[in-house]
């Protein structure tokens, strides 16, 4: 008996449904063209349930009851969510979607692939692979850059030859954490006092830039922290790490985060001891790092950086090829006899904003300003001489972003300057025995230099985007000598010519995470301080800045689903090459070397076991140099032809 009633109930509600069930005809079309929409979607709200068009554009949909709400959708346009109230026919026109080729990061490797330009990243997980002690085995992974590690205080990059001709440090790249500058007024980078455990992504430009950042001659390392989002919860954190040669390292971080994600803190604590492998070669260095972030409201963000360094460092110095191959661990020379070393303390600091401004169309507006100031005071005693120096460095960049809100690392539209000074002073003294003597010179310089940038990140077709940006800079040093002892008086100033420096890329991505890019851009880098005097001491008015241009063109994706690869062919040509040339033992001057050619080959693969437990990924990076003077002749000497 109850099988019939339920079988009757079933019918009666079924009958009482189709019964009260009201159809609404409708069509959908195109908003700009008013062409019919054939296969367009139109589901119910929450539901896997509904129907497509016709050939039309045209359907008919049955309600069991008003109001409801159906999504309308078709492939390449906006998605309209509407809310029935009557049966009326309805009318739906669909704006198409705006094109956007979001930046593809191939997994675990640091290949961007839809990026007109000769660019690499690491994120946090390539830097966490290696020893947290030191960025060489992160960098060198890049083909084209050499990363050169004479002690945990001398470094030294090149990348694609530039920089080669700097004894001692890092020159001619320019460098920046998040929009605060790490490079001097002298064009010198200095990297080895960052604490990596906050760093979140390293991207590596290699070659003439001419972007937003300036437009060096070698390169751009941008050195990013990371955004509030991406963070855990709130956590302590410490790491004990030792290692040969009385290396010892103390880590603790402490991160803060309220619950909301509206403010962050992260304080950093490190403290490293080495007694090095050489003679003379002890280390210690202690760091105190602070960055907040806080976000008003979606529109509004705040960030803010302090960051202390107290160094002490013994310096073994260079040897000569007989005392290398048989007592490697010896000072060099004097340098041990007298104890050489520096010391200093360093301060870095800055406040950012980023604001969205306003919405103009289906663009947004926004603005990114930042605010920096360094100080560092040093001693250095050296056999020849002790060298006391302080440099206060201050800058401020303001760029105005018009983008479409895509997650890419471009703006669609960018804007804005950079302004940078220097106020450097320096005083040698002589050394004797590696104690303080008489005054020997005592100087001070002021560096200024302004960027104006524009560039263009646009998406032309599907497949096709192109990146153009021109900067333009103005460069000027301010030389007074305070040394009147000597009865002269070596001050002056040097105004170089305004330089503009264009870029242009252009890249087409392939469906299956291919693509083929090909770029051109242009570059320079003033002389430094020491590189615009004469060996009398006194300016150089002939010293010119050097500049080239760099041609290139390459592939990069993926192959087999698990290879990832990278194939780069670029020329770099350079006039007016600085050359240092060292006159004594303390004193170098520069020199313009006249035209070089820079041929190169750039390979890199990436393979991914993934059927391990946990994945395990092979890297092969692959640098063909092929560097040398096309013109050059000095002292009378012809040296054109000769390698780099």
């Amino acid at each position: 008996m109850i099988k019939p009633l339920v079988i009757l109930m079933f019918i009666i509600v079924f009958s009482f449904q189709a019964f009260t069930q009201e159809s609404f005809k409708g069509q959908v079309i195109d908003k700009e063209s008013a062409a019919p929409l054939f296969g367009a979607v139109i589901a119910f709200k929450n539901t896997d349930l509904g129907i497509t068009t016709n050939e039309l554009g045209a359907f008919k949909l049955a309600l069991s009851s008003f109001p409801d709400t159906i999504i309308v959708s078709y492939t390449g346009y906006e998605s309209k969510e509407i809310t029935i109230s009557n049966n009326d026919f309805l009318n739906i026109s669909l704006k198409p979607a705006p094109i956007s080729i979001a930046i593809v990061t191939l997994e675990s490797t640091p290949i961007l692939v839809n990026l007109p330009a000769p660019i690499m990243q690491f994120g946090k997980k390539e830097i966490a692979r290696e020893n947290a002690l030191r960025l060489d085995p992160i960098l060198n992974k890049s083909p084209g850059v050499y990363m050169h590690s004479g002690a945990l205080n001398t470094n030294r990059i090149t990348i694609r030859g530039i920089g080669n001709r700097s004894p001692f440090s890092t020159k001619k790249i320019r460098a920046y954490l998040d929009d605060i500058p790490l490079t001097n007024g002298d064009g010198e980078t200095n990297l080895e006092d960052l604490e990596l455990n906050f760093i979140n992504k390293i991207k590596v430009w290699k070659g003439p830039t001419a972007s937003i950042y300036g437009a060096g001659l070698g390169g751009l390392l941008q050195i990013q922290t990371e955004e509030l989002k991406e963070r855990p919860s709130n956590y302590l954190s410490h790491e004990l790490g030792f290692g040969s040669y009385a290396l010892l390292r103390n880590v603790t971080q402490v991160y803060l985060k309220d619950k909301k994600r509206k403010a962050s803190l992260d304080i950093t604590f490190s403290d490293t001891n080495s007694d090095g492998y050489r003679e003379n070669n002890n280390y210690e260095r202690t760091t105190f790092t602070v960055f907040g972030k806080y976000k008003f409201n979606k529109n509004h963000q705040t960030s803010l950086l302090f960051n202390s360094t107290d160094l002490f460092a013994e310096i073994p110095s260079s040897l000569n090829i007989t005392d290398f191959q048989n007592e490697a661990q010896k000072a060099g020379g004097s340098w041990g006899t007298i104890n050489g070393k520096e010391a200093y303390d360093k301060l870095l600091s800055g406040i950012s904003h980023r604001a969205k401004i306003a919405k103009i169309g289906s663009y947004d507006f926004s603005n990114n300003t930042s605010l920096s100031y360094a100080r560092k005071t040093s001693n250095e005693i050296r056999p020849f001489n002790v060298l006391r120096d302080e440099s206060d460095v201050y800058s401020l960049r303001s760029v105005f972003n018009l983008d479409k809100g895509y997650k890419k690392i471009f703006s669609d539209f960018s804007l804005g300057f950079e302004w940078f000074r220097e106020e450097y002073k320096w005083q040698t003294l002589e050394s004797e025995g590696g104690i303080e003597g008489s005054l020997l010179s005592d100087n001070i310089a002021f560096r200024n230099y302004t960027n104006f940038f524009v560039q263009s990140y646009h998406l032309l077709t599907e497949n096709i985007s192109l990146l153009a940006g021109i900067n333009v800079n103005n460069t000027a040093y301010k030389y007074k000598d305070r040394f009147s002892i000597d009865g002269t008086d070596d001050s002056g100033d040097y105004i170089f010519e305004m330089i503009t420096s264009p870029k242009l890329g252009l890249n087409y991505a392939f469906q299956n995470e291919q693509s083929l890019f090909i770029s051109i851009s242009h570059g320079f880098s003033p002389p430094s301080n020491e590189e615009t005097f004469t060996p009398d001491g006194e300016i150089n008015p002939e010293i010119q800045p050097e500049q080239g241009w760099n041609f290139e063109i390459g592939s990069r994706g993926k192959l087999f689903s698990k290879l990832d690869y990278e194939l780069t062919i670029y020329q770099m040509r350079v006039k007016d090459l600085l050359q240092t040339e060292r006159i004594s033992e303390d004193q170098f001057i520069g020199i313009n070397a006249g035209e070089t050619r820079h041929n190169g080959i750039e390979a890199f693969l990436a393979y991914r076991f993934t059927n391990w437990p946990n994945e395990i990924t092979s890297f092969l990076s692959y640098t063909y140099s092929d560097y040398t003077f096309v013109d050059f002749e000095n002292n009378g000497e012809d040296y054109s032809g000769n390698a780099l």
